[in-house]
């Protein structure tokens, strides 16, 4: 799983930050939405211009979000879809912005943005506080693909809050954007069990369903017969179960998610394991391994 360290406009962030906005548009120069391993789902972190690490003249990382969806739009689309969403008081506000980043000084016909969800800001953490270095030029992004750094600043951020932010319960808020990173790396280690296209096709159908009945359910990210839900540090699968499939990699499955779950982070992470279509016998058994 990876994430992005973004360098951002600190006033705009500000302004989200003071109008407690638990979603944003995060918006790019760019209209190019291709990036290498890296998607909705994954993390946005923001790099402050403006904090600066007293000693390295180190960027400080102040608050993130994670990707719901990538858009491609005009400035003006984007603006009528989301406002002050965009960071910005006024549509004309939002395109003096773009003027002062664009090397052309004119407004390109489309931008990109991430939309971003369950955004939390704290003070400053430093990447080199996390074993990452991270050099003082850096112009517009960075990657964060080892999971031990992206575990180490959410724990970091999570001690860092400022009186604003314990007003609105940031840290129950991190706290489980903690565990839905560990549940995402993990997968992505894990990956699906491989069945047939057939079996697939089923699972999908009935559990789309399932999640259409139970909304506090969603999927995997990537996973095409794996569903959950998250209360506090718990995390409760679904499972397809169809007999064509040998019950050992079911088996498997539970045991490589505890293992990775322990092993991406600090938090006493639980798992508890079920079936769409029943098999108590076989739950029972995931559930004591």
């Amino acid at each position: 799983m990876s994430a992005i360290a973004y360098i951002t406009d600190s006033k705009m962030l500000e302004l989200h930050r003071l109008n407690n906005h638990k979603t944003m548009n995060f918006w790019r120069l760019s209209r190019n939405t291709n990036f290498s391993d890296f998607s909705t789902g994954d993390l946005v972190f923001f790099l402050s211009k403006d904090k600066e690490h007293k000693n390295k003249s180190e960027k400080g990382i102040v608050g993130f979000g994670r990707v719901s969806r990538i858009n491609v739009s005009s400035v003006k689309t984007m603006w009528d879809k989301y406002g002050i969403l965009n960071g910005y008081q006024s549509l004309p506000e939002f395109k003096e912005a773009i003027l002062r980043v664009s090397k052309d000084k004119q407004i390109p016909k489309k931008i990109s943005s991430f939309y971003l969800e369950n955004v939390v800001f704290f003070q400053p953490v430093y990447l080199s506080e996390c074993g990452k270095k991270i050099s003082t030029n850096v112009e517009s992004y960075i990657y964060l693909k080892d999971e031990d750094v992206v575990m180490k600043l959410l724990s970091l951020a999570k001690e860092s809050n400022d009186l604003w932010s314990n007003l609105n319960n940031n840290h129950e808020d991190i706290e489980q954007e903690q565990v839905i990173y560990a549940l995402y790396a993990a997968h992505d280690h894990i990956g699906d069990i491989k069945v047939s296209d057939k079996i697939y096709k089923k699972a999908q159908r009935l559990l789309k369903q399932y999640v259409e009945q139970h909304p506090q359910y969603q999927f995997v990210r990537n996973s095409k017969n794996e569903i959950y839900r998250i209360s506090d540090k718990e995390i409760s699968f679904i499972f397809y179960y169809d007999k064509e499939i040998d019950q050992r990699y079911l088996i498997g499955q539970a045991y490589l998610y505890k293992y990775y779950l322990k092993n991406f982070s600090d938090l006493d992470i639980t798992a508890e394991f079920r079936f769409l279509n029943k098999n108590d016998e076989l739950s029972y058994y995931l559930n004591s391994i």
